[in-house]
């Protein structure tokens, strides 16, 4: 199945678009995210031959808090957020017991082991995604401070 169609009704919904209003990893919101580990989920479905829906749809919902992670209070989400995505899927939507075993899991090994394919390439996905995200992040801050500093410089100097 092409990957749209297994989405549509996801990021059809009003709830789930507000992921766009949260910060997950430098410069990139919650939806991106999202939307990023759902897709290389699905890709990386289709060449294992394992269950692409499940990668897709459970990969767009893994993180379906609609609360920011960052705040001082929030300080346990590292471990607490997939539970609390899992359920607030169920709220909103219909899931398999694979798809909610995959969301649960995805921050394995900080919780519990994946137990299918799409559960493991979710949790894999998650982890190359984030550190994408990192990486584009620190380099534009890194690029932003180098301009800033030269434009400094050169307005010190004239």
């Amino acid at each position: 199945m092409e990957y749209m169609s297994l989405i549509c009704d996801i990021l059809d919904n009003k709830s789930f678009r507000r992921l766009a209003e949260y910060h997950q990893h430098l410069g990139t919101s919650r939806l991106q995210h999202s939307i990023h580990v759902s897709y290389l989920a699905w890709k990386l479905a289709r060449l294992c031959s394992a269950d692409e829906v499940c990668a897709a749809r459970a990969g767009l919902l893994h993180d379906f808090c609609l609360y920011d992670f960052h705040a001082p209070d929030k300080h346990c989400e590292f471990i607490k957020h997939p539970f609390k995505a899992a359920e607030n899927t169920q709220r909103y939507f219909f899931i398999s017991e694979k798809e909610y075993a995959a969301i649960v899991s995805h921050m394995f090994p900080a919780g519990p082991m994946p137990t299918s394919a799409a559960g493991w390439l979710i949790t894999i996905a998650d982890k190359i995604c984030a550190v994408q995200e990192f990486w584009t992040g620190f380099v534009t801050l890194l690029r932003s401070n180098v301009y800033l500093h030269q434009i400094q410089e050169v307005s010190a100097a004239a």
